[in-house]
């Protein structure tokens, strides 16, 4: 259960986003903040992404052309995190499985 609202000026309500990761990732693929965000987003980024991902055990991740690969012992939470934000750039969807 979430705590009480806190109160924020208005100048931080423009500069900081306050959500919740496991309901906001669905919306791009995991992706939190990034330059595929609207510009008037506060979560518009050239400098960085975010990809907030649950996995269960087993999962296995396999990234062809890039040296990465893991699999989930136990479900768990991970975080990636890719510099600078790239328009036009991502790794092939059959490339990702």
């Amino acid at each position: 259960m979430c705590g009480p609202a806190l109160p924020a000026s208005r100048l931080m309500k423009d500069r900081i986003h306050v959500g919740n990761a496991a309901v906001d990732a669905h919306v791009d693929s995991g992706w939190l903040p990034g330059h595929f965000k609207p510009a008037d987003d506060v979560r518009h980024s050239d400098d960085v992404e975010i990809k907030w991902g649950v996995h269960p055990p087993g999962d296995r991740v396999v990234f062809h052309g890039t040296g990465h690969s893991w699999e989930a012992v136990e479900e768990s939470v991970v975080l990636s995190i890719r510099w600078p934000s790239i328009p036009g750039y991502a790794v092939p969807e059959q490339a990702q499985q």
